[in-house]
């Protein structure tokens, strides 16, 4: 199988890019950096998000 069907995004346009857009729309949601300090390891950076209202 090609790695490159696994993944049909590319930089500026990948779920990373996505959560930066949906959070200049919501003003309910944050990036929660405690959730992401507490893992050694994420495939995830900011990927991690929390409910503040």
């Amino acid at each position: 199988m090609n790695k490159k069907s696994d993944r049909p995004w590319g930089k500026g346009n990948n779920p990373k890019t996505a959560v930066w857009e949906f959070l200049k729309t919501c003003d309910r949601v944050e990036i929660d950096k405690e959730m992401e300090a507490k893992l050694l390891i994420t495939v995830a950076p900011d990927g991690y998000l929390k409910c503040i209202k």
